[in-house]
């Protein structure tokens, strides 16, 4: 294959252009690791529940009407099928609980966001559907007192929560509602392509929270604005499987999802604690 003989300066522009790119990259992963290591987790809580309640496409009557995404529908339609009873967290504006009701599933849902509860009941309401999404502490599950067939954790939720005890934590109370192998879908960012990025964020925040003595970040945290954690299958396989489920699939396509089934060998109802909640 001939190469091109091009200009000096459009060598120079091309060479320039993947420069800046590294330099705007390594300029963003010193800001988001800075205010990592200096934000508490009371902070990145509020700049949670600032971002939902500012973001519209979540309260928006049209996209929670837009039913199951591609691959939700795959996966439903694999792991799901035996399933009739369901438990959703963090349905947001309801988008999951809506669609699963119409395809005929029973679901109980909840979500720690006030004005997103608020929407779904109403949205459901318009369906004529009970209105029973309930309003919980952020990463905290409702006990019904139900054994579930199935477990969704709505698009993206799991990543939201900050902290890999208080993730498998979540997962435990999960599992003591969930029926021996049922299966859970949780979502998520995946952090391969990212590792020299999750590098710097983690070196820069963990050098302030060392001087703060707070808990060191975790490798994958970030801020899109708000706090999220980007996984590694062996960290979802490995929390998975401390919250009491076995990893059964794991896939990237489309967005970063897996099945988990709940193991019927792992007794873990005695050993729920409430989250570990750290000022940070």
């Amino acid at each position: 294959m001939n190469k091109q003989n091009y200009p000096l300066e459009l060598k120079f522009y091309i060479y320039s252009r993947k420069l800046l790119r590294k330099i705007v990259l390594l300029i963003n992963a010193c800001f988001i690791g800075f205010w990592l290591g200096i934000l508490r987790r009371d902070s990145l809580h509020s700049i949670d529940q600032l971002y939902y309640d500012n973001t519209q496409q979540y309260r928006n009557e049209e996209y929670n009407r837009g039913g199951l995404w591609h691959w939700e529908t795959k996966i439903l339609n694999k792991y799901f099928q035996q399933c009739n009873s369901l438990l959703v967290a963090g349905v947001g504006g309801g988008r999951e609980v809506l669609a699963l009701r119409i395809l005929g599933y029973e679901v109980d849902g909840f979500e720690c966001n006030p004005q997103l509860v608020d929407f779904a009941n109403k949205l459901l309401e318009k369906e004529g559907l009970p209105a029973n999404v309930q309003l919980v502490p952020r990463d905290e599950c409702p006990d019904n007192h139900k054994q579930y067939d199935g477990i969704i954790v709505g698009w993206g939720a799991y990543m939201l929560i900050q902290g890999r005890e208080n993730r498998i934590n979540f997962l435990k109370k999960l599992h003591s509602q969930a029926k021996d192998n049922s299966p859970i879908l949780i979502s998520f960012f995946d952090n391969s392509d990212s590792q020299g990025y999750f590098q710097v964020v983690v070196k820069i925040g963990n050098v302030i929270r060392r001087i703060l003595r707070r808990d060191f970040l975790e490798f994958g945290d970030d801020l899109v604005p708000n706090y999220v954690h980007h996984f590694t299958k062996e960290e979802i396989a490995t929390e998975l499987k401390a919250g009491g489920f076995e990893l059964e699939m794991y896939s990237t396509n489309e967005y970063g999802h897996a099945v988990g089934i709940a193991n019927p060998n792992l007794s873990l109802k005695s050993e729920l604690k409430s989250p570990q909640i750290v000022a940070i």
